[in-house]
């Protein structure tokens, strides 16, 4: 099959956002962009979905959201890449990995979670990894680009209440700290019964869910 005629080609570019993509800055056999270490912990974090209407410049931003709330950052990187100027920090985008996700669609999200990282590395901001990963099935390349002895980022959301999901993200927790030898954990959801083994861990609750606490606490008060 011959090359895409130019137009065809341009918007095939524009679309996966290729132009950003450096090949002598990958990692692993399915190239998957790096990124570079970070020694840094925001004094608290405040989620994407707030940071057109009531940003918190003091705060960093995280992606531990609905992927449809963060979506048009990877179709407009360069527009939502500016309008995170300013903050303390950016985790990288959490694009959701799940165990019934066909092994290729948790390999676009881990490049694609890479790539706007690498992006706003390149605009000169502090950027967290945020680390996801599903079965042992995905050990093969959720870790890749991943920077070595740094601050990085997961979390436990979801996997409190159900054997089988913190049984998996305890997997990954383990395999994580023996690939990458992180220094730092930075937490978002709360605590879980596990042994980060010495690593310093910093914990942040889910802004969301405390919402809900506080309005429910509010409306339970006495008049």
């Amino acid at each position: 099959m011959g090359d895409l005629k130019p137009y065809h080609r341009q918007n095939t570019i524009n679309q996966y956002n290729l132009l950003d993509y450096d090949a002598t800055r990958t990692d692993g056999k399915h190239d998957i962009p790096m990124l570079e270490s970070v020694d840094h912990v925001p004094n608290t974090l405040q989620g994407f979905n707030y940071v057109l209407n009531k940003p918190n410049y003091s705060a960093g931003v995280h992606f531990f959201l609905d992927d449809y709330q963060f979506e048009r950052v990877w179709k407009r990187p360069d527009f939502y890449i500016e309008k995170l100027a300013g903050f303390d920090c950016v985790l990288t985008p959490d694009f959701s990995l799940y165990t019934d996700m066909p092994i290729a669609m948790q390999l676009w999200n881990v490049y694609r979670s890479r790539m706007i990282g690498q992006m706003m590395q390149n605009w000169g901001y502090t950027v967290i990894p945020t680390v996801s990963w599903t079965t042992s099935e995905s050990y093969g390349f959720c870790f890749d680009g991943l920077p070595h002895n740094s601050t990085v980022a997961i979390s436990t959301i979801g996997i409190k209440k159900n054997k089988e999901r913190f049984s998996l993200w305890k997997n990954g927790v383990d395999t994580m700290i023996e690939k990458l030898s992180p220094k730092r954990i930075l937490v978002y959801g709360g605590k879980v019964d596990y042994d980060y083994k010495g690593i310093e861990v910093i914990y942040f609750g889910n802004d969301t869910t405390e919402r809900m606490d506080t309005w429910v606490a509010e409306e339970q008060a006495p008049e």
